[in-house]
């Protein structure tokens, strides 16, 4: 299957394809889990607000990885597409 880049939000990476509705999503790491790389906040142009962290943020690049603060949540990490993003940055 092909994938076009610019036409995705993002790419998820997750735990399950399911995952848990129940879950409620914090921006704030677990205690004592050790968070690696720069914490970061993306507003994408849908609204959505993801708080993690990144080793490799570059505002002329098209897209970086970021891993969720959240390491209860689905979301392993995930490939932010820099197009459709609205606000980056640091916290």
């Amino acid at each position: 299957m092909e994938i076009r880049v610019p036409e995705l939000k993002a790419l998820f990476f997750v735990k399950s394809f399911e995952g848990d509705p129940s879950h409620h999503r914090s921006n704030e790491p677990l205690p004592g889990t050790k968070v690696v790389g720069r914490r970061i906040r993306v507003v994408f142009k849908d609204g959505e607000v993801m708080v993690g962290t990144t080793q490799g943020y570059d505002r002329s690049r098209p897209g970086f990885f970021l891993v969720p603060l959240d390491a209860a949540g689905n979301n392993e990490r995930c490939f932010v597409v820099a197009a459709a993003t609205k606000e980056v940055g640091f916290v």
